[in-house]
Order: structure tokens, then C-alpha cells, then sequence
């Protein structure tokens, strides 16, 4: 691979320690992960008590901080579908322990999941967005948190959401942004590299074009600020600094602060809608 196609060289500092390059795609600002592991492979990546989006129960300081950040965040993430309209019949892409999908339960939307890694699966949560069983199905409302970027298939996922969509759907995503400050100052270890799990990394425009390419359009954008606060938190851990949480509070508020004049935040909830046909 020539030198000039490498974005940046990161090792897997969660579970492998294997060393992954992060290249340029033929799509303006999209990037992915090289060598990507087969659908086959990848589970090992994921087979570990300490991938905290499938655990997020544990005890200990970090744990605690995550279901802080996880609680705030919820709000920014209701604030996105509740003010939709016509956003009740909901498809949460990449559901892990349904926690989202749960506390949407709870102020009474109808909501189904998708989540290879269940093992415990309801007849609402299915393994795979391609499953039989959502064949005929239809949503006014697919969220993908945090999900996108672990596809193997991005345009065809994206095609997927636009089939089972009817003709006004939305669909709500959020992605981290690797031109962002904290992703510049941490480098290698920032945390939402997360190669080979993340196979795809997003900035700003490149987001936009995928999705313009399968039949939507781009309604809005806000920040996740508090996303900031923990990638931080987590690349402080990877760096084993002895101050992390001051480290990653201090370096969150910069990114955040920065991002007001530059728009580049640490991570973005994006808004489509799907146009009338697909391309």
C-alpha cells in the first residue's frame, strides 16, 4: 500500500495489540481500517467482559463514568427522534444491551433491535438488519448509535435502511469525527479509531455523501458533546496516564470549546430523511 493512502497507523489497544492502518477511500473524507478482519473474524475482537457497551454492569470507577456519559447522552439522542414527526415505529440498529431501546419502551414507542452479539434475543431484537424475519416490515425511524461504522457492508446497510423505511422515514445516526480536536491531539490512541472493530471513520461531509448516494438527504446535525468527555477518558486509559480523568475533562472541554468556532466535535448525531427514489 503506498505510504500517501495511510490517513494514520494505530494498534488495537483494547484487546489484540495488532496494528491496523487507517487509509483514504475513492469518497472524499471516508476512511477505513486495513486490513479489515472477515465477518468470521471479527467476533474475536468482540469477545471480551471488558467491551463496556455489552457490559456496561461492572463495577469500578470507569464503569460508573460510562453510565454518567451513557444517561446524559440519552437525552441528546431523545431530542433527536422525539422532536421527528411521526417517529413511534422505531429500529434501533446495533441495540447492544437495548438500553436505548428500553428507556424508548419506557415513554411507550414501539421498538424493534438489531445486534449480532445478543445471545439472550427476543422475537424484537433480530441478528442481522438483512434477517428474513424484517422482510415486509416498516419503520418511520432507524437509529444507528455509534453502529455504523462497525458495518462490513456500508452502502448496502444504508440500502437496507432506505427499503424498510416508508416514504417519509428517518433515519438518526451518530458517528464519531475523526477531524476532530481530540482525535488530532490523541492520535494513535484516540479511542474512536477503535480498529478493527470501527472499520469505517467518518468526518463531516463524507457521512453526508454516503448516504446522499443511497437516497437521503441530510435534514440536520448537532454535537454529542459529552462523547467528547469519554473518548478522552478512554484514550487517557490507553496512553496509561496517571491522570486521566483530569487529563480527559480538561482535553473534553477544549474539543468542545474549539469545536464552537470549527464545527469539527468529537462526535455528531446526523439527521436524514429519505428523498423519493433511491440511486
Amino acid at each position: 500500500m503506498e505510504q500517501n493512502q495511510i490517513h494514520i497507523s494505530v494498534v488495537d489497544h483494547f484487546f489484540s495489540k495488532e496494528k491496523f492502518d487507517i487509509v483514504k477511500t475513492k469518497t472524499t473524507g471516508l476512511l477505513q481500517t486495513h486490513p479489515a478482519p472477515t465477518k468470521k473474524e471479527m467476533y474475536k475482537y468482540y469477545n471480551s467482559k471488558k467491551y463496556i457497551s455489552h457490559n456496561s454492569k461492572k463495577t469500578g470507577v470507569f464503569y460508573f463514568l460510562y453510565r454518567i456519559f451513557r444517561d446524559f447522552n440519552f437525552w441528546f439522542k431523545y431530542r433527536a427522534i422525539s422532536d421527528k414527526e411521526n417517529c413511534s415505529d422505531i429500529l434501533d440498529f446495533g441495540s447492544g444491551e437495548e438500553y436505548f431501546k428500553e428507556r424508548l419502551e419506557q415513554r411507550n414507542h414501539k421498538v424493534c433491535g438489531v445486534d449480532p452479539f445478543k445471545t439472550n434475543r427476543s422475537k424484537e431484537i433480530f441478528e442481522s438488519i438483512f434477517s428474513k424475519e424484517l422482510d415486509g416490515k416498516i419503520f418511520n425511524c432507524i437509529t444507528a448509535w455509534h453502529s455504523l461504522e462497525h458495518v462490513h457492508d456500508l452502502d448496502l446497510v444504508i440500502s437496507r435502511f432506505y427499503q424498510l423505511l416508508d416514504e417519509k422515514g428517518t433515519v438518526v445516526v451518530a458517528v464519531p469525527n475523526y477531524r476532530s480536536l481530540d482525535a488530532k491531539y490523541y492520535k494513535g490512541f484516540w479511542a474512536a479509531y477503535d480498529a478493527p472493530r470501527h472499520l469505517w471513520h467518518f468526518d463531516r461531509q463524507s457521512i453526508k455523501q454516503v448516504f446522499y448516494k443511497n437516497g437521503f438527504n441530510l435534514v440536520k446535525s448537532k454535537p454529542l458533546f459529552f462523547d467528547a468527555y469519554y473518548v478522552s477518558l478512554l484514550s487517557e486509559k490507553y496512553r496509561k496516564s496517571k491522570l486521566w480523568l483530569f487529563n480527559s475533562l480538561l482535553l473534553g472541554t477544549l474539543s468542545n470549546i474549539n469545536a464552537v468556532f470549527t464545527k469539527q466535535y468529537s462526535s455528531n448525531i446526523f439527521i436524514f430523511k429519505k428523498t423519493k427514489t433511491s440511486t
